[in-house]
């Protein structure tokens, strides 16, 4: 690792920090220089540090969708600026959000007070933060529904702005923050439109199951939060990322080349595209369950890859490359990769 003189650096920034603890995944490896971000003032003081030494700058939240796979170069920052306020016109909720704060902690907060809007996305992992960056979604839901505007500041010259929703550059597990801001931008705190009309939406998924005619939105997210618990592992106990693969989005042509040798295929129709469940194709492949090297796609959850042990990312990386050359074979398609790698690529 990188060894350099902190008598110039901010005190609250440390060299050669394991990453283990801040990753769901945990597997482990070194950030050259790190620190814990409370307030701003620390973020401009870390970012005026780096940028004077010409380092790097990486900022995490919860790690929740984060595949560290080796050694980071540079300064990792973990985001932990905290703080919810609310302002209210008519039926309307604007809920402003510091980037630290926990995704969860914040939908539990909104049905408590009895705003709608985000209640579908209930026990999704990571920080408030993270929500846009990888547009989170559940249940016919995604962030960009009801994202106002979020609030960066910019790395080079640590100014804050906001920017629109509508010009982040939203899709399915996607946006500007992820691609192309991915260097240029730290979010600190992100602006919801949230309403106390409550129009429910529980149509995907199966989601309705057990749900009365007309539920509210606490019943909605009770419901999300059982069925999420019962299909997902919990980080604390199971290193994982959660969904590891997006669901897939083919045209029709492809669709019905799938469907002819798999007329079980279960796929949702997207505009003139159609999204296939990657976890069936992994289950049908017979993938579920499986498991070597102290690593393996989970047992309830094909779409979910988890860590029963391992140290490093590199076995989870032969895993991945086996499983989707597999599903390329039988299915003609190719997954993609949910979870943002982070650090040095490992030789396989």
């Amino acid at each position: 690792m990188l060894v350099m003189s902190l008598s110039e650096s901010p005190n609250f920034i440390q060299s050669n920090m394991s990453l283990k603890p801040f990753n769901s995944f945990r597997f482990d490896a070194e950030a050259d220089f790190f620190a814990v971000i409370n307030q701003l003032d620390e973020l401009v003081e870390a970012l005026e540090w780096a940028n004077a030494n010409s380092i790097k700058i990486t900022m995490l939240g919860e790690g929740s969708n984060l595949l560290v796979t080796g050694d980071v170069k540079g300064l990792v920052l973990i985001n932990r600026l905290k703080g919810i306020s609310v302002s209210e016109q008519d039926s309307i909720v604007q809920m402003t959000v510091c980037a630290g704060e926990s995704w969860h902690q914040v939908v539990t907060f909104a049905v408590a007070n009895g705003f709608s809007g985000i209640e579908n996305l209930a026990l999704i992992p990571g920080s408030a933060g993270a929500a846009p960056v990888q547009n989170i979604g559940a249940y016919g839901v995604e962030v960009k529904d009801v994202l106002a505007r979020v609030q960066v500041m910019d790395r080079a010259n640590a100014e804050l702005l906001w920017i629109n929703a509508s010009d982040c550059g939203f899709s399915y597990r996607d946006s500007y923050f992820k691609q192309d801001w991915a260097d240029r931008y730290f979010i600190t705190a992100i602006s919801l439109n949230l309403s106390r009309d409550h129009k429910v939406k529980v149509s995907y998924g199966g989601l309705a199951n057990d749900l009365p005619d007309n539920p509210g939105i606490q019943q909605v997210f009770d419901r999300v939060c059982q069925v999420r618990s019962e299909k997902l592992p919990d980080p604390k106990l199971i290193g994982n990322a959660g969904s590891f693969f997006k669901n897939p989005i083919v045209d029709g042509v492809q669709y019905q080349a799938v469907l002819k040798d798999f007329p079980d295929l279960v796929a949702f129709a997207v505009g003139d595209s159609w999204k296939l469940a990657a976890g069936w194709m992994i289950d049908k492949a017979g993938w579920k369950g499986f498991s070597r090297e102290g690593v393996g796609v989970y047992d309830k959850q094909a779409l979910c890859l988890v860590n029963h042990g391992a140290d490093k990312a590199e076995y989870l990386l032969r895993l991945e490359r086996d499983l989707t050359l597999d599903i390329f074979q039988k299915f003609g398609v190719q997954l993609e990769r949910e979870p943002v790698q982070l650090g040095e690529l490992p030789q396989l």
